[in-house]
């Protein structure tokens, strides 16, 4: 029980309230037996009541007004407050005992009150405290959010949450730009609705993995998202909820396509360069095999010329074999000058206008002893060519005499070997080449090497014009040479403003060699 507190008005109106409802009882009772000599003992409940939930000043206050009650109401002389000797001691006793009872009654009021009240503060203590940590941990929780929530929307990676069921829970703005759809469009939703589904059942079989496993797992993704083909390195883990049941997966995709991209290239460039070196080595295998060949025979004949005591014919056969073999280790090194000129970007042209009919001609009967060895036909058609080229007159006999020993050399025994010298005329078709030429046609002399020779593969086709490149690199094959001459052919060829390609149906079907030269009227 709590004591009530009062002040003013309300304490003595309490105190009024109650003494009228026992005054009131006490004066029906009156009415069937007389409760005069009694009255005070029945006005002790209503003055320790007062006490009791009024306190000491609200106890003082009901056992006066209960005396005065008493005086006038129920001693004689009746409705007076004049008492008599008898009474007045009635009346002392009343008020001490009142006194008597009051205030060990207040007192223990006082103390219960005061037990509560020193147990009160610590219950609200608690309260207080319980209190204040929800707060702390609201807003610990709030930071955490913001803080998570911050870092899911700026994050460089795609993040995204989906369920068992494979629908996105969460979409944050890099999935957003990496997919080109927005979060409204996929929450809710699965792979299969917006990709296509072969791709949305490798990502749904991922998905799957990392569920049964129970751990994270790593995978290579690939998609076509934003109409553009994506890799992703996607890192999945599974989601639990407090009953450690999963619930779903939480994954991590960082796009990787610029680095594939440059993977492959590095592959192919890594491929490239050991081929390279391949080439380059079996270059040097080549060129050490053709030049001691030579020196080989030059050295052997040299003997055998200072053992002195020979025949005029194995002196001529010596003199010749000595000669043949310096001028072709001539070749070949004049081969590799040019081609480290090439490299060097110092090959130069000295140009002057020159006809081209008589370095064809030239070139022709310096070949003349190798065609009548192997018997072959040798046949050259010229289509009335008068026109002039500006050019270098060696580079380019040089260009015609590797074309046509080339087609001698792979032409076997009693082939044939055309050259074919005409002029092509091509209609200029940008306005830009109508202004910059003078003739409205553009004119082209074209020299064509063509032979029934060993032909070329098709495989082969595309590698012909590099350098240190042969169908066949070995030491063992039956055709000598560095694999030099068609390369320099295209490089001289392209300082003269033209072009060269070859044209071939396979092996033992030959080859034909095209050169086109602008002429001087184009220029």
């Amino acid at each position: 029980m709590q004591k009530i507190t009062f002040s003013g008005f309300h304490l003595y109106g309490f105190t009024l309230l109650i003494e009228v409802f026992v005054l009131s009882l006490m004066y029906l009772l009156n009415q069937v037996i007389d409760v005069t000599t009694s009255a005070f003992v029945l006005f002790f409940s209503p003055v320790i009541i007062t006490a009791w939930f009024g306190g000491l000043k609200a106890g003082i206050f009901a056992t006066l007004l209960t005396g005065v009650a008493i005086a006038y109401f129920f001693l004689p002389p009746i409705n007076s407050l004049v008492i008599s000797g008898e009474e007045i001691i009635q009346a002392s006793l009343f008020l001490i005992q009142s006194f008597f009872f009051i205030t060990p009654v207040t007192i223990l009021q006082n103390k219960i009150a005061l037990e509560k009240a020193v147990e009160t503060p610590s219950n609200q203590q608690q309260c207080l405290e319980y209190i204040a940590k929800l707060e702390q941990t609201k807003a610990a929780l709030w930071q955490t959010q913001s803080w998570l929530h911050t870092i899911v929307e700026n994050s460089s990676a795609a993040i995204y949450v989906k369920d068992l069921d494979g629908r996105y829970l969460l979409f944050n703005r890099q999935c957003e730009t990496l997919c080109n759809i927005s979060r409204e469009q996929v929450l809710g939703k699965t792979d299969f609705d917006f990709l296509t589904n072969e791709i949305a059942a490798v990502y749904r079989a991922n998905d799957r993995q990392v569920i049964e496993l129970g751990k994270p797992l790593e995978f290579e993704e690939f998609g076509i998202l934003n109409n553009k083909p994506v890799t992703t390195i996607s890192l999945k883990c599974p989601l639990y909820n407090c009953e450690g049941i999963a619930y779903g997966i939480c994954g991590i995709s960082t796009e990787i396509s610029d680095r594939k991209i440059m993977e492959k290239a590095l592959v192919k460039q890594a491929e490239e360069l050991v081929k390279v070196n391949r080439i380059k080595d079996d270059f040097l295998t080549t060129i050490s095999h053709e030049l001691r060949t030579p020196l080989n025979a030059i050295l052997g004949w040299s003997q055998v010329l200072r053992s002195g005591k020979l025949s005029d014919t194995i002196v001529a056969k010596a003199l010749e074999t000595i000669e043949r073999n310096a001028r072709s280790q001539k070749e070949l090194i004049e081969d590799i000058l040019d081609v480290s000129q090439i490299i060097t970007g110092k090959l130069n042209l000295q140009i002057s206008l020159i006809d081209i009919v008589p370095i064809i001609e030239k070139v022709i009967n310096i070949s003349l002893p190798s065609v009548v060895a192997k018997q072959i036909k040798l046949k050259f058609i010229q289509h009335g060519v008068e026109e002039k080229i500006l050019g270098d007159s060696d580079r380019l006999q040089q260009v015609i005499w590797n074309l046509l020993s080339n087609a001698i050399k792979f032409t076997p025994a009693e082939g044939s070997v055309e050259i074919n010298l005409k002029i092509e005329e091509w209609q200029k078709r940008t306005e830009e080449q109508k202004t910059a030429c003078s003739s409205s046609l553009l004119k082209f002399v074209v020299i064509q090497v063509r032979d029934t020779g060993i032909g070329i593969k098709p495989e082969f086709l595309p590698f012909v014009f590099d350098r240190f490149r042969q169908a066949d690199g070995s030491t063992t094959r039956l055709y000598g040479g560095l694999g030099l001459g068609l390369a320099i052919v295209r490089h001289i060829v392209e300082l003269h403003g033209g072009v060269i390609y070859v044209q071939s149906e396979g092996e033992g079907k030959g080859a034909t060699f095209t050169v086109k030269l602008p002429l001087v009227n184009n220029l």
